[in-house]
């Protein structure tokens, strides 16, 4: 695959990536733990699906730990974000997920080897639109409410963004791993999906136990209705993800990941802008959606330049 169709995979993946917290936006209550182990049974039974439809390929099975791994470095990214979404709203939550795109860049380089034989010319050109899609972020996290209200706590928002941060290390860690398992083991996307969605499963149960979450009760006691919407966001989820894999085999983490991020910010934040009205506690709302206009221009420069050079 060449690395433009890639690209085109890639940009198709961070729309439904970009879109997947909706339906978290609608159970509010569903505790995080709790709402991961929902979504993680989706995943699962999208991960079935998609092996059967993209083949019965095997996978080397050395490297089977690597992928399960892989899965529960995911879902203790995604519980972190669910955590992030919930406190500080898709849109600034999603802007954090930029800095995935620093850590995937350099991961892919450097432990996987996918920049090599690129001039340096090129790598500083990448290094560049990098940069823009980091900085469209930063501008986006700043627009922080002063409020003391219901829905424009500053102190909750900041610690839905440092939740998110944090997320982000788990998932360019997941990243680099599948990454591994893909490109450089060889192995099929449906195999891979097949391959780390136990971990997926397995590490949502155990996130869920830990205190404060109120474990499989609540899971149990939680209304259908919220079950509904977190597998839906499974299988949102999985969608991308068969998505992405296909982008990673044209562009490597190196660059698909940059351009991912930065297209599913600029998506979750039309969401949560449009949709459920996040920058409500703002005072000057004028000058935040400048901030974010501005930003998501520098967003898609990078995306651009990353898929020019």
């Amino acid at each position: 695959m060449d690395e433009l169709t890639g690209i085109y995979w890639v940009i198709a993946a961070a729309i439904l990536f970009g879109s997947q917290f909706i339906p978290s936006k609608y159970c509010p209550k569903f505790r995080p733990g709790a709402y991961n182990v929902s979504m993680a049974w989706g995943i699962l039974a999208c991960s079935i699906v998609a092996f059967l439809v993209l083949g019965m390929a095997s996978i080397n099975t050395a490297l089977v730990p690597y992928a399960m791994l892989g899965g529960f470095l995911w879902v203790s990214g995604n519980y972190l974000l669910i955590i992030g979404v919930a406190k500080a709203g898709m849109a600034r939550a999603f802007c954090i997920i930029n800095f995935a795109a620093i850590i995937s860049f350099f991961g892919g380089g450097v432990l996987l080897g996918e920049l090599t034989g690129v001039t340096g010319t090129r790598i500083g050109l990448m290094l560049v639109a990098v940069a823009l899609v980091i900085v469209g972020s930063l501008l986006v996290t700043t627009t922080t409410p002063s409020g003391k209200g219901k829905g424009s706590n500053r102190a909750e928002v900041m610690k839905g963004l440092l939740a998110s941060f944090v997320a982000t290390v788990f998932f360019s860690m997941f990243n680099i791993v599948m990454g591994y398992v893909i490109n450089t083991g060889g192995t099929t996307p449906g195999a891979a999906f097949i391959a780390f969605s136990p971990g997926i499963v397995i590490g949502a149960l155990l996130l869920a136990a830990l205190p404060g979450e109120k474990g499989i009760s609540h899971w149990l006691r939680a209304p259908a209705r919220w079950h509904y919407l977190a597998i839906g966001q499974g299988v949102i989820w999985s969608g991308a993800m068969v998505c992405i894999m296909f982008g990673w085999i044209g562009t490597g983490i190196a660059v698909g990941t940059p351009v991912q991020v930065g297209t599913q910010t600029i998506v979750s934040a039309v969401w949560g802008i449009l949709m459920f009205k996040e920058f409500k506690g703002l005072k000057d709302k004028g000058g935040a959606y400048l901030k974010f206009g501005f930003g998501a221009a520098l967003t898609i420069a990078g995306i651009a330049m990353m898929a020019i050079v």
